[in-house]
This record gives C-alpha cells, structure tokens and sequence, in this order.
C-alpha cells in the first residue's frame, strides 16, 4: 500500500493527482534509442569520438572478415573504459548505466578546452545500425584483458575475460561491431569511411595531435587498403574580422562562437561544402538550411558562396541522431549572437563579390581575346570589330599618349593648342613617376620590322622630354632591338627586328631620370607572326561594361566601341561562373562579326534569340541538381 502511494497521492483539498514517470518496459526504450541513429557512418564517428574523448594519440579504424563475418574494430590507445576502476567493474558500469554519462557535469568551457563531445552516455548504441554485436575490449598494464558483450536485440550482457591475447605492458581499448549488416559494410569501407570523419570530426582532430587510419582488408581491386584521416581544407579567401562572437546571458562559462567562413565567390561549385555547425569541435548540421527551428535558414549564413564552420560548444545536440540542435534557451541565445552580425557579413560578402567580379571581367575579357587571337587569319570573309590599338610600325610608336592613355590607372594629361599640336605647359613637368609605351602590343611579320617608343611621365601624366635616359630589354631570343634615337644615349625610340620563326616575347624599358634617383618600367608584349591582318585597326576589342538594365540589348557597336550591357539579365546571370561568363561574351562577340560583315540589319534579331537560347541552355546543363538528388562524392 505504501508502495502505491509513493507512486500517485491525491491532495484531500482536489482530485489532483500527482507522480512520477516510469518506463514500461526499459530495454524497449534503449531499442528506440539506439534505432533513432540511421547512418552507419555517424554511428562509427560516435565509436570513434569515445576514443578522442579518452585522449588517445592513436586511433586505427580496421574493415576485416573474419570466420565469414564482416567486422569493424576500432582500437586505441587513450586512458581506457573508467582508468580508476577495475576492467570488471568499468565494463559493468558502461553496460548498467544507459543513458548516464560521467562527461555530463563537464561546462561548455571545459568541454571546449577537452574537445568532448559525449554527454548523452548513448553513444555506443549507435552500433545497432552497424552490425549484430558489440564487444568492448579493455586491457590495462598488470591487470588482466576484459570484454564487454552487448547484443543488438537482446537485453543481457556478458563480462568475462579476454581469452586469446597477451597481455602486454601497455594500455588498449577495442571496440569491435561483428556481423555488419550489408548497407554498414559498404557504408564504411575506407574512402567513404575517411572522408565522412574527415568532415565529421574535422575540428577534433585539428584540435588533437592523433593520428587517425582507416584500414580495409576487405577490399578489393584498386580500391584504397589504408588512409590516414587529413581534416579538409576550406576554399576561398577566409573573411576576416569574424574569428569569434560573444554570447550574451548566464552562464560566463558558454565561452564565445568560433567562425571560420570562407568566400568562394561561386554559388554552383558544389565541390565546396556549405557553412556548416559544429559543436565542441564535432559537426551537428552540415548546413545552416536545417536551422529553421532557429530561424538561421536564410542568408548569409545559407549563402552558397560560403563555405567554412560556426563552432559553439554550449550547444545541445538531440541525443539519438546526434543531429540539430535542440532549440533551447542556450540555442536562441546563439541565434541572437549570430544575427548581431549578420549586417555586417552580408557587407563584407557583397564587397569582396564586387572585388571578385571585376577580377572575372578582366580574366574573361584576357581569355576571350586569346581564344579569338587567330580567328581572321585565312578568314578573308570575316570583318572584325574596330579596335582602338594603334597600328605597328612607325606611325603608332610616334603617337604621343592622348587623354585617355592609361597608365597603370591614371590618366595621361598632354596639354594641346587649337591646331593639336602639343604646346609647353605653364609649369615644367615634374619628376618621373612613371613610364609607357606604345604600341601597346607590337606586333609584326616574321623577318619584318616595328618601332617602338617610350614615354617618360611625372605624377599628373605630363610627358617629361629631357633629361631621362632609356634602357630597352627583350625577354626572349625571337629577335633583335636597334636604338633609333640615341642621342646622348637617350634612346626613346628602338627599332624591333623580329626573327625568322613565329614567337612571342616581352618588350621592356626601364627609364631613369638624370641627376635624380627617380625609376621606372613598362612592357609590352611582341608576338612575330607568319603575316599581318590586312586591317590594322581591326581585331577583338576590349569591350566597355555598361549597366543598362533598363534596355533589352545585351552587346552592341556604339561610337565605334564594342559595348556589353551588364545590367542584362543573362549577363547577371553568368556573372558570378566564369566558364560561362567567357561562353556568354564569345557569343555576343561573334554575333557583333557577323553582323558586322553581313551588313545584314534583318539578322540582328534572330542572332540575339540564338544568343539568349544558348545563354539558357548553358545555365541549365551546368546547374546543380536538387539537394534530393545532389551527386556527391563516393555516394
């Protein structure tokens, strides 16, 4: 009777009845648990976490069959199963205390420091979605070797002495998971064995000097036998000035959030990973997508330009699947740290983007200009886009740099009468700053010549006429310079005599001013070809980046400059893919030349529909597939 009552009182004063929660049926509940992990791999990354947690320096990972049976062996040589205690009563506390773990007292701090993880004492029951049985394996110097036999469906266990080994003098633990079931055993052979605790446990074994192998003996072919485990290497440029968040609220012990974010700059490179989220070091939601519960499913922190980790010990962690993140008052805490930030990441994205994108514009238009480099050579029917190159050869290196000559980023003021001609400036020039020359490129017939001049510039872009010598180099044996003007060895103007072969080299000057100690270089490159084009002022132009994305042209010839229209829909599309960016400017390019060399008017349309189809289809055969059925690696 008194039994009943410790079990359900009810108050005199109400029908309220009170007591405490019971388990029908213990192992049913242990059942339930253990079926809640689904992957083989995270069950063996748990296994392999109790060996990281026991301090070990050296952990070998073994695939075998033995006696006909598939097998897995994890062995170890950290602090063991309970070092205080006997191994009898060690393992008997293991296999009498599911669901108690002797880390659960540790703070976030210390779990921090320790790299721990465990906290649930659930973990070895992740080996249900493994295989059959579990024997754990404890061997302690001068005490004899003990195993631990746990069924996958049966509530007893044995403890009984490890018989068939010899005791050494030093210390082990061995887990061993027998009868691997046939989803387990292909789930953990060596490479996709490695590269999942790899990921898993990358910030485990960054933070521990343990080395980590997975060995195959089951293996066949050409199939790795043995891999050490090499945490992965993040892509991009790191971002800086997001190291660590502070967490505001009690306790102090929480510790702060650790970033290490990553900028790829490309969405559809599916080779990097998403932002992920670890805790303590051990990855609990591979991307900030399954966070909705804390309401981080959006970007930045989604930004598949992202890649990298968010790192916060304090969190808890949903004991079965050790997935997610429970969304308590510790996790919405962190979800407030993380949004304090989120301005200021989203600037330093879209900066870094821009600084991205220009870089692409230059790389694409450089690619572009090389894949068209010999388009009209033996194409007489083909006119090509005006340029604003000078022609070679001794009109293009008399030319005096205009307005609108660029020099290393600035502008090269020359001051001009009415009739054109330079005039003497009210001030001289000042020291030298700079130098160039033109042409900007020489090129030339084999056996030909070309001229080639220097220009001396102080630090506005006035062009200094005196009192600055000149010093030529050519880079490659494809040639030789002659001095044109050598007065008092102030050779401004040389002469390129180009070889007998076809060949590429660099052209250097390097100016010094007289009296002074001011210097400086340009080059320009020399390519020597089997005959020239037979219009000088024609070729592949640099194009000009307008943003009209009001208008529905994409390219177009205006003012005699090839123009490209980046607020285009298709432009913006590909801008951010290189690949198909340089595909979307040859095609706009070889639209301008044949419109250009038809005269055609009627076929600008049709040409632009071929241009927007192909934009399209281009898009579509390099998308990624949907996250359902996303190929990844060893899958």
């Amino acid at each position: 009777m008194a039994k009943r009552k410790a079990r359900a009182k009810k108050t005199r004063d109400s029908e309220v009845e009170t007591g405490r929660l019971r388990v029908h049926d213990p192992f049913e509940l242990i059942r339930w648990l253990a079926l809640s992990q689904p992957d083989p791999r995270k069950a063996l990354a748990e296994l392999v976490q109790n060996s990281l947690d026991a301090g070990s320096r050296n952990v070998r990972i073994t695939r075998a069959r033995e006696k006909r049976v598939a097998c897995l062996r994890i062995l170890d040589d950290g602090e063991g199963v309970i070092p205080e205690l006997s191994r009898p009563e060690a393992l008997r506390y293991i296999a009498t205390h599911i669901g108690h773990s002797r880390k659960r007292d540790l703070s976030p701090r210390q779990r921090l420091e320790l790299m721990t993880q465990g906290q649930y004492g659930i973990g070895l029951l992740g080996f249900w979605s493994l295989g059959e049985v579990l024997e754990i394996r404890s061997h302690f110097p001068g005490q004899k070797p003990y195993r631990l036999v746990l069924h996958r469906d049966r509530p007893e266990f044995e403890i009984e002495p490890l018989r068939g080994k010899l005791v050494f003098d030093e210390r082990w633990t061995e887990v061993v998971v027998t009868n691997l079931t046939k989803e387990a055993a292909a789930a953990v052979a060596a490479r996709r064995a490695s590269d999942y605790l790899a990921g898993e446990l990358r910030g485990q074994l960054l933070g521990r000097n343990v080395e980590l192998v997975v060995a195959d003996k089951m293996a066949r072919g050409r199939s790795p036998k043995s891999l050490r485990v090499r945490p992965p290497r993040f892509l991009g440029e790191r971002l800086g000035g997001f190291e660590t968040i502070h967490v505001a609220g009690e306790p102090p012990d929480h510790g702060a959030i650790r970033l290490e974010i990553y900028l790829t700059g490309d969405a559809s490179d599916e080779t990097s990973p998403p932002l992920a989220l670890y805790a303590a070091g051990t990855m609990v939601a591979e991307s900030f997508d399954e966070l909705g519960a804390l309401g981080l499913d959006h970007p930045p922190w989604t930004d598949r330009r992202l890649s990298g980790l968010v790192d916060f010990s304090a969190l808890h962690v949903a004991p079965g699947s050790r997935r997610g993140v429970i969304p308590d008052d510790v996790a919405h805490r962190f979800a407030n740290a993380l949004a304090s930030v989120e301005p200021a990441l989203s600037s330093v994205i879209e900066t870094k983007q821009r600084e991205h994108s220009d870089h692409l514009d230059k790389n694409a238009i450089r690619d572009l200009q090389r894949a068209f480099r010999d388009f009209y050579r033996g194409r007489p029917s083909y006119t090509m886009l005006p340029t604003e190159q000078m022609g070679v050869g001794a009109e293009s290196a008399d030319a005096t740099p205009g307005a609108h000559a660029d020099v290393d980023g600035a502008e090269i003021a020359t001051v001009a009468s009415d009739t054109g001609e330079p005039t003497r400036a009210l001030f001289p020039p000042g020291p030298l700053a700079a130098a160039t020359i033109t042409p900007k490129r020489v090129l030339v017939a084999v056996g030909g010549e070309a001229k080639a001049r220097a220009h001396a510039l102080d630090a506005n872009g006035r062009v200094i006429t005196s009192d600055v010598s000149f010093s030529w180099q050519l880079t490659q044996n494809v040639g030789s310079l002659r001095d044109v003007d050598a007065t008092s060895g102030n050779a401004r103007v040389v002469t390129f005599v180009a070889g007998d072969d076809i060949g590429e080299a660099a052209l250097s000057v390097h100016a010094r001013q007289v009296g002074g100690d001011s210097e400086a270089s340009a080059t320009v490159s020399v390519e020597i070809v089997d005959s020239l084009p037979t219009h000088s002022d024609e070729g592949l132009p640099e194009p000009e980046l307008v943003d009209h994305a009001s208008s529905k042209w994409r390219s177009r010839l205006h003012d005699g400059r090839w123009q490209v229209n980046v607020g285009h829909p298709d432009y913006k599309a590909n801008s951010t893919r290189p690949a198909l960016k340089l595909r979307y400017l040859a095609m706009l390019f070889a639209k301008e030349i044949v419109l250009r060399s038809s005269q055609d008017p009627r076929l600008e349309e049709p040409l632009e529909q071929i241009v927007e189809v192909t934009a399209y289809a281009d898009r579509q055969l390099t998308e990624k597939p949907p996250r359902g059925r996303r190929r990844t690696k060893n899958t």
